[in-house]
Formats: C-alpha cells, sequence, structure tokens
C-alpha cells in the first residue's frame, strides 16, 4: 500500500475530544456500516442509526454528542467509536492503481504545526487506514498512466506525477505565502517548457524537469521570481474576481453559513474594498499556513482527473478565498489565528458539503487565474 499525503511535511495532529463536535453535528452525512451497529449495539446502545439506499447513516443530532463530547469516547475509548469519526479529520481515497491519497480537513481545532503528533504514515495506518482497506472501501479511478496536459493529450506515469508534485512543494517549503504562489508558477512554467512537445512523459523526463527546476532555484531564485513579474500580463480585470465572490456569497452555502455554524463570526459579508483589505499585512505565522494549505491543495488534485495546469489553477483558487477569508475576519494584520479560522472555513466548505463542492470546484480554476493576475498587477508587492 502506498500512501501519498497531500498536508507539507511537520503538520501536527493532537485529539481534542472536548472540543471535538464538527463530524458529530455539522457534516451531512456519517455514514457506519452493519457490523459497527452490531458492536454499538452490544454496548447498550438502540435507535441511533438509519438506513437509506441500502447504507447505514448515524440519525441527525447524534445520539451520543453530550455538549461536544462523545459518549463511546468518553465512556468506552476512541477505538470504540464509528470509523468515520475516529478517522476524523482524515480522509481517503483508495485509487484503483494501488495507492491510497490522505487528506486532513483543517476544520479539526487539533491540527497545525504548534502542538501534537506529528503525521506519519505509522499515525494513519493506527487512526484509521488499515481499517478503511479491510472494508472495501470504493475506489477512485485513477489509472497508472495520467494526463500532464490534457488538451494536448500529453500523458505521464502516475509514479512520476507524484513524484513531479511532491517535489515542487518539497523544494518550496518554507516560502512565504506570495512567493511560494509566485515560485509555483515558475515552476509549473519551468516543467511546461521542459515537457511541452511529447505525447509521453517518462518518469526520467520528469525529473529531469524537476531537477532543472531545483537548480535554477536554488541559484536563481531572485531572477525566477522577477521573472513571473515580468512575463504576465498585467491588466488586472477587479470586476472579474467581484463577481467570482458575489457569486461565492449568494450560493446558499456560503463563508457566511460556514462561520456561523463553526461559531467563528456571526457575520460574514462579501467586502468589495479590496484595497483596504490587501493593505493589511500578513503575519510571519500567518503566511506560513496559507503557503502550507495552498500546497495541500494542489496535492489534494492527485486523486482527482485532473492535469498539472488545472490543479496549479485550482490551488490558486482555493488560495484566494483563503487569502480574502483570513484578511474579511482580521483587524489591522493578518495574524495566525486569522488564517486559520479563514483555513476552518474554506476546509469546511470544500470538504464537508458535496453541494459546495459541485457548485463551486469549476470555479476555482478561473479564479486562480484572475487571483494570479490581481497579485501581479500592483497590488501587492
Amino acid at each position: 500500500m502506498e500512501i501519498i499525503t497531500t498536508f507539507p511535511q511537520g503538520l501536527r495532529y493532537a485529539c481534542t475530544p472536548e472540543s471535538c463536535f464538527v463530524c458529530c453535528s455539522l457534516l451531512e452525512e456519517i455514514p457506519i456500516t452493519i457490523q459497527e451497529i452490531n458492536r454499538v449495539k452490544a454496548l447498550g446502545y438502540a435507535d441511533f442509526y438509519e438506513a437509506r439506499s441500502g447504507r447505514y447513516f448515524i440519525k441527525k443530532p447524534c445520539v451520543f454528542l453530550e455538549g461536544r463530547l462523545c459518549l463511546l469516547h468518553k465512556r468506552h475509548g476512541k477505538s470504540e467509536k464509528f470509523m468515520s469519526c475516529r478517522k476524523y479529520p482524515f480522509s481517503a481515497s483508495v485509487l484503483d492503481n494501488g495507492s491510497v491519497v490522505v487528506d486532513v480537513k483543517w476544520t479539526c481545532p487539533g491540527i497545525g504545526f504548534d502542538a501534537g503528533e506529528e503525521i506519519t504514515g505509522a499515525l494513519l495506518r493506527g487512526e484509521f487506514l488499515e481499517d478503511l482497506l479491510r472494508s472495501g472501501a470504493e475506489q477512485v479511478r485513477r489509472g497508472e498512466v495520467v494526463y500532464l496536459h490534457s488538451p494536448s493529450g500529453q500523458q505521464i506515469p502516475w509514479r512520476a506525477l507524484v513524484k513531479l508534485y511532491s517535489g515542487i512543494l518539497e523544494t518550496l517549503a518554507g516560502e512565504r505565502f506570495y512567493d511560494f504562489i509566485l515560485l509555483l508558477t515558475a515552476a509549473v512554467r519551468h516543467v511546461g517548457a521542459s515537457l511541452g512537445g511529447r505525447s509521453f512523459v517518462s518518469a526520467r523526463e520528469a525529473e529531469e524537469a524537476l531537477q532543472g527546476f531545483r537548480e535554477r532555484y536554488r541559484g536563481e531564485r531572485e531572477a525566477l521570481l522577477r521573472g513571473v513579474k515580468a512575463q504576465a500580463q498585467v491588466a488586472v480585470d477587479i470586476l472579474a474576481i467581484y463577481d467570482y465572490f458575489d457569486d461565492l456569497f449568494e450560493f446558499r452555502i456560503n463563508p457566511g453559513f460556514a462561520a456561523r455554524k463553526l461559531g467563528i463570526a456571526e457575520e460574514l459579508s462579501f467586502d468589495e474594498d479590496f484595497a483596504g483589505l490587501f493593505s493589511k499585512p500578513l503575519s510571519g505565522e500567518a503566511q506560513r499556513l496559507l503557503a502550507a494549505h495552498a500546497g495541500q491543495s494542489f496535492m489534494e488534485t492527485l486523486a482527482r482527473p485532473w492535469d498539472l495546469p488545472s490543479s496549479y489553477f485550482f490551488a490558486l483558487g482555493v488560495a484566494c478565498v483563503s487569502d480574502y477569508l483570513a484578511r474579511l475576519l482580521a483587524g489591522r494584520e493578518v495574524t495566525r489565528d486569522d488564517a486559520r479560522r479563514a483555513l476552518s472555513l474554506v476546509d469546511f466548505l470544500n470538504k464537508h458539503y458535496h453541494s459546495f463542492r459541485e457548485y463551486y470546484f469549476p470555479r476555482y480554476p478561473e479564479l486562480g487565474m484572475q487571483y494570479l493576475q490581481f497579485l501581479l498587477g500592483g497590488v501587492l508587492e
């Protein structure tokens, strides 16, 4: 079993049962199995589930939720919880090529860089992966050969694509948020220029393209940043960004809804004063979190049938929403806490609501294009 994690190295997880209530009260569905139902019945509980379309779900509101505590966890230990609850904040896509892509949800208060156990393969296996694979989880179609660039039909072996994505992010680890975005842009351009014209990219060719970027990054970092700015079209269409955010806030499941659900803010509304919002400085810790999340969004696309350009612009679109919400929540400076709350909102919308994903995921790449132009248009130094 090959485990591919989407999140950056060094991310930590601390189980916080006293404040863990998201998966109990806010998720759309909490699926459970008949084996789990029988096991929990044997503990003396009844009338806690319902059947729909041949599947079983915990009734809402969850009968095991007492305040913000899980009674199963409190009385019987974490191992007796349902797997859907026990594995939170982790999720996994089991691919038909034999790989498992593991994602983490920043909505969980136990996720961060400051406290808890570093998230490793051993931790993930202990939390839920072995049970997940034994349960025969539904697989995601992602073959051994995938697209590097869909419009041209250019293909690449799956494992070479994984190494290319992860290698780019490892190279850029520790970069400040906006520099990370610009250097990711440089990496995608370099790879595209190096591998263009081939119908099939071998693992060796992909590694050479990655190594070429690494060498340029080590020796020409400042030149790469200047080159991205110089090569970009800087005719910024602010109205296009307004349209996307108007669209986002008018959707019935929007950031304001999420903020109220998570107890982050009573009101959260669209602010068209981009100049005012983006004049707020970002603290170093806020930049670290936003950059880490942008990289995770890039890696998450490995479990989707997307190519490199689509993955890149998708990540920029998510980064745009995260950046914007952090600024809405901030005072004069965007702090770590502001960024952390913004990432909670973004992940809550992206990962907990199917209707939001279906509605907004197709819009993220175009928003990412607008965001890049916004950053290069002289609004931010």
